[in-house]
């Protein structure tokens, strides 16, 4: 691919930058991350300000065909994604535009996304993601939430966990199981939209242990889903899973969000001195920081070749598979350095 920007792109990127750079001076006090939109009342407002800023813009559509109200391609939201990132600015919900919209596109039926993607890209509808259990992490499809058919419903029982967001999200996707003895554990899980304020539905914290709060453990008793809300076919949900992964691996996001704190750290040394010099004398420091500056712009450029891939479909899964594993373990790395500069 030709990694070099047009004009027209270059000059969309800045307005993004510079909207979110705006955006960024409205920031509550402490916020920071998913952890900012979801453990206070002020983060979650500002998230939803952010969003409806973006959707009076119609960037919450960016990609999207043009019969759903779509603009842009796909690398105009990947330079929204770039924005965000680096400024650490909400807005656009992970679950909702970056995972499900994608996904309705390519495996809903058209009664779905009439109904779903309007309060998508109006940022309305805020999600979450009801997919791991206690015993089926990694290994999703040992999921055993179970649904039975009932007339025009399901009936959903089970428990649910490691779920962000779950206290703030409107609605949900989730995993379940339709037939409670397939022939092989990816058969027979069905992916369905429900509403959060359903009856059954208990949403209980999973606190960090500074008492902040991202993740929910999700109880789900007797709760009634319209079977009209599948997207796919019933027992068909792993096929829907797999694409939806798919969506959520560019981590353009994160990687910007690493370039800030690469800024920061380059700062920090530069101004901090020990026996007397800047460690940005120290040629060990220099050392890894010029290593982690050097992967992060392999980041970049594996996720610009994913996105380019999305956009001409010829992207496998192994593909995306491949920059969310380098990205997170570069994070990981990001993480030991601030740490072994910083100190205690």
């Amino acid at each position: 691919m030709d990694f070099k920007l047009t004009e027209e792109q270059t000059q969309l990127r800045k307005q993004f930058f510079d909207v979110c750079e705006e955006l960024a001076k409205k920031r509550p006090e402490g916020f920071t991350g998913l952890e900012g939109c979801f453990d206070t009342d002020e983060g979650w407002q500002y998230h939803q300000s952010c969003a409806k800023e973006f959707a009076r813009r119609n960037w919450l559509t960016l990609g999207w065909p043009k019969e759903y109200g779509g603009q842009g391609t796909i690398m105009d939201k990947v330079f929204l994604s770039e924005a965000t990132g680096y400024h650490d600015v909400p807005g656009v919900d992970i679950f909702g535009v970056d995972m499900l919209a994608p996904t309705l596109h390519a495996c809903a039926s058209e009664e779905i996304k009439r109904e779903f993607l309007p309060s998508i890209a109006s940022g309305e509808r805020m999600w979450c993601e009801l997919w791991s259990e206690p015993n089926a992490g990694s290994d999703l499809a040992s999921l055993a939430t179970s649904a039975v058919r009932q007339g025009d419903d399901y009936v959903i029982n089970g428990q649910k966990i490691w779920t962000t967001g779950a206290h703030r999200a409107q609605w949900a996707f989730a995993l379940v199981r339709t037939d409670p003895q397939p022939e092989r554990k990816q058969k027979g899980i069905t992916f369905l939209l429900f509403d959060m304020n359903t009856p059954g539905i208990t949403v209980r914290p999973l606190k960090y242990m500074d008492g902040s709060h991202l993740y929910n453990e999700v109880f789900l008793d007797d709760v009634r889903v319209p079977a009209k809300n599948i997207v796919g076919q019933e027992h068909e949900g792993w096929a829907v899973t797999q694409t939806l992964a798919n969506f959520e691996r560019s981590s353009l996001g994160a990687i910007m969000s690493m370039h800030r704190q690469l800024e920061q750290l380059v700062e920090y040394c530069n101004e901090t001195k020990v026996s007397g010099a800047p460690l940005a004398k120290n040629p060990l420091i220099r050392s890894r920081l010029a290593q982690v500056a050097a992967d992060l712009w392999a980041a970049h450029a594996l996720a610009y070749r994913i996105v380019d891939a999305q956009a001409t479909q010829a992207m496998a899964a192994f593909d995306a598979s491949a920059v969310k594993v380098f990205s997170g373990e570069l994070q990981a790395r990001m993480a030991r350095l601030g740490c072994d500069i910083l100190g205690p």
